[in-house]
């Protein structure tokens, strides 16, 4: 009888420390894309091994300890279902390959999402996923500082004839994201949680390390929504005062890296080139002449024409788009004279110009009723604490990033930090069970924070 008795609380003691230990494990693994190395037709990674495991305890929670399963119950919410439903008919449809396996994906990442949703109930949950994403940009600042000094790589080679130093994802421009997101919510929540999670020292570290790696991801577009963002959260700090002057380490930094670095300098005087005036790639424009505004728009790559033939696409089927994941077999197979001769890439590298070609007007209708009502949710949930204005924000500005960077080098749909911030967003909107004990209850306490 006595053993009986221990083996349950054993299970339940088990069943209650291993959300944590999986939800940290999982944010710390995100960015080892290099593992798929090693795993079967390079589609398996570590992070995706760790999700598995962490449905499997989810579920049997529900099932063993018949745990009540919480969703957020918003139009936000609603929005992303039907959407991922659409998308799977869309690409079903279209027998796209492509996009019947980002589906999959999407599925996945949703019920991890739903788990991650169940799993920060409390200010210290939430506090232990920001600090292991704090430890992962330290970590990979390291790894990336050491693959600059030694002129080596991990996965795959430079082919810009520079060496843009990727770490341990497969695209500098998808290290240069992972990056952003550190830099702009360590900052954030170094200036407006300093007060109750002592010490901000690791937030201030990952911000300076990340920044000090970010110049050699090479990424223009990594480096101007770096800046766009972090001005942003400057803005919506409750500590404006503490916010800007991490801001201002953390541009010192960088710029102090780009006059000793004559790449660097010479990298971010091209994009000022740009600017100026951009260099265009030919354009097929037989089959739609109002395509000639793309010559003024600042790229330099194959994101001319790869735009082009998006909007065609989209023009020509409006209301439900080509099909999801479509976008390049179409632009392989019907589409394919608006490739100039000598280019070869057929990805779409701009989400919104994805959304519209594959999934059309309808596509696009839920997407932004999903924005509408995700930025409604954030604004209200940030009226009603200080705790929870902060960890409702702290992830919308990591989302913010991934929507911008996104136009540039697209994977939205597809990127597992997405979801996690959106699983954290929607956890924060709906409210903390600790709230009330850690909340301020004086004036004084109340007012200490917002000091700018």
């Amino acid at each position: 009888m006595h053993s009986a008795h221990i083996l349950p609380a054993r299970i339940t003691a088990i069943s209650q420390k291993l959300p944590g230990i999986l939800l940290v494990l999982w944010v710390l693994t995100l960015p080892l894309e290099f593992t798929k190395r090693y795993f079967p037709n390079q589609v398996i990674e570590l992070s995706r091994v760790v999700i598995v495991l962490a449905l499997l305890t989810f579920v049997a929670q529900i099932v063993l300890e018949r745990r009540q399963v919480r969703l957020p119950s918003t139009t936000a919410m609603a929005a992303l279902v039907v959407f991922v439903v659409y998308a799977a008919v869309s690409a079903a449809l279209s027998s796209s390959a492509q996009g019947i396996k980002t589906v999959l994906a999407m599925v996945a990442y949703l019920a991890m999402m739903l788990t991650v949703f169940n799993w920060t109930r409390t200010s210290a949950d939430h506090r232990r996923v920001w600090a292991a994403l704090a430890l992962s940009a330290i970590v990979l600042a390291a790894v990336g500082l050491a693959l600059h000094l030694t002129g080596s790589y991990i996965w795959n080679a430079p082919d810009k004839g520079i060496l843009r130093v990727n770490a341990t994802f497969g695209d500098p421009n998808i290290f240069a994201r992972f990056l952003a997101i550190a830099i702009v919510t360590s900052v954030f929540l170094a200036a407006d949680l300093y007060e109750r999670w002592r010490p901000a020292a690791l937030w201030v570290a990952a911000a300076l390390a990340a920044t000090l790696i970010l110049p050699y991801t090479y990424s223009r577009a990594g480096w101007v929504f770096t800046l766009v963002v972090l001005v942003t959260a400057v803005a919506i700090a409750r500590n404006k005062k503490r916010a800007l002057l991490l801001a201002v380490m953390a541009l010192v930094v960088f710029g102090l890296i780009a006059l000793i670095d004559g790449s660097v300098l010479s990298r971010a005087a091209n994009l000022a080139e740009n600017l100026e005036s951009p260099f265009t790639h030919p354009v097929n424009l037989d089959q739609a002449p109002w395509l000639t505004f793309l010559d003024k728009l600042p790229l330099d790559s194959v994101r001319h024409y790869l735009i082009g033939a998006g909007l065609i696409m989209f023009v020509q089927h409006p209301i439900f788009g080509i099909g999801f994941g479509a976008f390049s077999q179409s632009l392989m197979g019907p589409y394919a004279g608006l490739v100039p001769q000598g280019f070869h890439t057929t990805a779409s590298h701009t989400s919104v110009v994805s959304v519209l070609a594959e999934t059309g007007l309808v596509g696009l209708s839920i997407v932004l009723v999903f924005a509408v009502s995700f930025v409604r949710s954030a604004v209200n949930a940030s009226r009603r604490s200080a705790l929870q204005r902060t960890l409702s924000l702290a992830p919308a500005l990591a989302i913010l990033v991934i929507v911008l960077e996104s136009q540039f080098s697209n994977r939205l749909f597809d990127e597992p930090y997405l979801w996690l911030f959106l699983g954290l967003a929607f956890a924060a909107h709906l409210g903390l069970q600790d709230e009330a004990v850690v909340a301020p209850t004086s004036p004084g306490a109340a007012r200490q924070p917002s000091a700018s």
